[in-house]
Order: C-alpha cells, then sequence, then structure tokens
C-alpha cells in the first residue's frame, strides 16, 4: 500500500501543475534519497527513489518546465549527530548544514542543472562506474559487517 501512494502521489500531484509551470518556465525540484543510486547495505526502503520516473519525466516535457534532482549526502541532524554515526564506524562522512544544502539546492535549480548531490558524494559515484564490486564491498564492510561484530561485543 504504502509504495502505491508514495508513486500515485508523485504523478497525481505534479501532473496536476504542469499547465501553470508549462505557462511559467517552472521548476520542479526533486528531493530523492542518494541510495536510490548508491545502494547502502540496510537502506533497501529508500532505494523505491523517484528518479527514473522523473528523469523520463525531463524527456517527455521538453525544456519548458526544468527539473532537478537532489540527491542530498549527509545533513547535519539529530539523526546524523556523532553518536549515531560511530554506531555504525561512519564519522568519516561529510556532513553539511540544512541552511548549505538549501542554498546549493535553489542556486542549481536557478541555473537549471539537472542533478545535485550535496553534500557531494563523487568519490563514491565514480567508485560506482569504475569499480562496482569494490566500491559494494566497502559498504557491505562497514555498514554490515561491523555492525553485526559490534552486537556480537
Amino acid at each position: 500500500m504504502l509504495p502505491d501512494i508514495n508513486f500515485r502521489g508523485l504523478i497525481y500531484s505534479n501532473h496536476n501543475v504542469v499547465p501553470p509551470l508549462r505557462k511559467r518556465k517552472g521548476k520542479i525540484v526533486v528531493l530523492a534519497s542518494t541510495v536510490a543510486w548508491l545502494a547502502m547495505p540496510r537502506m533497501s526502503f529508500y532505494n523505491a527513489a523517484p528518479i527514473s520516473f522523473f528523469e523520463t519525466w525531463r524527456a517527455e516535457l521538453g525544456s519548458d518546465i526544468g527539473i532537478t534532482i537532489v540527491t542530498p549526502g549527509l545533513i547535519k541532524s539529530e539523526m546524523s549527530d556523532s553518536a549515531n554515526l560511530s554506531k555504525v564506524q561512519a564519522t568519516w562522512i561529510l556532513a553539511k548544514t540544512t541552511e548549505w544544502c538549501a542554498k546549493a539546492i535553489v542556486a542549481n535549480a536557478c541555473r537549471g542543472d539537472m542533478y545535485l548531490t550535496e553534500p557531494s558524494w563523487k568519490v563514491m559515484f565514480w567508485m560506482k562506474i569504475m569499480c562496482p564490486e569494490v566500491l559494494e564491498w566497502c559498504l557491505h564492510s562497514t555498514f554490515v559487517k561491523r555492525c553485526q561484530t559490534s552486537k556480537d561485543s
């Protein structure tokens, strides 16, 4: 039921705004999870992100409506405080403030950029392209094996 609601919510809400956005050369900013392209262990519920839907829609709508797909990296919040990150031994992950990310999103959407990942995870993106097996092994080792080992202790 939930995936159905999420998917139909995307379609219906965006379908209804097309005519006014087209008249004004408007923009759509899509916030999708980074794990839609970076398959992180223990995050499979996030992998149903709308990226493919909006990429297809961007091709269908043409240049009348700009669509910027944002896949945020780690943003400083209660969920990403050092205590929670230390549980999975991921304190090395770069985090930015919500204000920093919001400014980057607005700037990129106004420029008409197609994609934005802020804070940037470019190293992991290129690892996924060049050596996906190594990236998958690293992520599994960091987020699955270490968590299992710490629970066993």
